[in-house]
């Protein structure tokens, strides 16, 4: 029948056994199976089974001398593209059902991939409408705070001297807003999922994310100490590196009871896997994560990321952004056995070595 096809020539393949098949689709480019269910080595649909799990998106005919509808029935909802009875099919039909069922699975496979492309693109349009909500949030917060300081200020006629360094403050927060719209902006490039990687110095980002913290929080009792054995330390990363440290550090504060917020950050370096890393420790003396919910907190779909509270945005994306630069972040307890006595946030980052220099 494959002889008499008219519109296309068939190169054919026939095998008694599955086995034989199986060996077949590992030597040669085969575009479709003709399949018959009652084999030497293997009957019914668990013939079915055994193919895909070796070739998953190969259309199949089933060509069987069983008659049975129900079969039928149960091959199709197998993701078989034909049923067809021996002695019941001419070259035509037999033809046309190759040619449709390779069409068939063509179009699937481009459906899928439609389909996977579209999740994709609707997971990075949230990942940028957090970015822009938390932001934008910690943002408002950060001017909200002076203004009640401003309004406290006010009614003492002696600290008005004070005001040029309120406007001061609020004006960083307003240029902090302004930045982050370009950043989403550059974001939302369907094309690049995130901004291009390049060389970032470590210690002038703290220093701005510690200097950002301490004016959107003036009415909290904020300590920072810096322990690094290096004068400068670069990393391959981008610009939301800085909000990556922002939202560890104002996640320090807004998660602490004490009267004084305690946070040290060590700068350190190591090598994991053949791959030289720095080492960033955020260590507080907050109110601790269970250990139940140190992997949970990570997940955007997790209730436990209800810790993150107000800034940023949250741990789940800064996890992606970590990702993006192939860096890690895990947290640990300060003080190994007690989560109660706070948390150390550690962060991996690619060391861009050529440009460090030690003291």
């Amino acid at each position: 029948m494959l002889k008499e096809a008219k519109r296309f020539q068939f190169n054919f393949f026939k095998h008694k056994t599955l086995s034989e098949g199986l060996e077949e689709l590992l030597k040669n480019e085969i575009d479709v199976i003709l399949l018959d269910l009652n084999l030497p080595d293997c009957t019914g649909l668990n013939t079915i089974s055994i193919i895909r799990e070796k070739v998953e998106d190969m259309p199949i005919i089933i060509l069987t001398g069983r008659d049975d509808e129900d079969l039928a029935i149960q091959s199709l909802k197998l993701g078989m593209q034909d049923y067809l009875v021996k002695g019941k099919i001419d070259p035509v039909l037999l033809e046309r059902s190759i040619l449709y069922a390779i069409e068939r699975q063509q179009v699937k496979l481009e459906l899928e991939f439609s389909k996977k492309k579209i999740e994709v693109e609707f997971q990075r349009a949230n990942f940028y409408k957090d970015i822009f909500a938390h932001d934008m949030s910690n943002i408002l917060q950060g001017i909200l705070s002076v203004a009640q300081l401003w309004k406290i200020q006010m009614m003492d006629p002696q600290v008005n001297n004070d005001i040029t360094d309120i406007i001061g403050v609020i004006e960083n927060q307003i240029i902090r807003g302004s930045t982050l719209i370009s950043n989403v902006r550059k974001l939302s490039q369907l094309e690049e999922p995130t901004t291009p990687i390049q060389s970032k110095e470590i210690h002038s980002l703290l220093k701005t994310s510690i200097n950002n913290l301490k004016n959107g929080y003036q009415t909290y009792n904020i300590n920072i100490k810096i322990h690094s054995s290096y004068k400068r330390v670069y990393v391959q990363a981008n610009e939301l590196l800085l909000d990556v440290f922002e939202n560890i550090l104002i996640n320090a504060v807004k998660h602490n009871e004490n009267l004084s917020v305690e946070i040290v950050i060590k700068i350190s370096k190591k090598k994991e896997n053949q791959i030289n890393y720095v080492k960033i420790e955020f260590i507080d003396n907050g109110i601790g994560i269970e250990d139940s919910r140190k992997d949970s907190i990570f997940t955007r779909a997790s209730p436990d990321n209800n810790y993150i509270g107000g800034m940023g945005i949250g741990l789940s994306l800064v996890k992606r952004i970590l990702d993006s630069y192939k860096g890690q972040i895990r947290v640990e307890d300060s003080f190994k056995g007690d989560h109660t006595k706070g948390s150390n946030f550690i962060i991996l980052i690619p060391e861009t070595r050529n440009l460090n220099k030690k003291k």
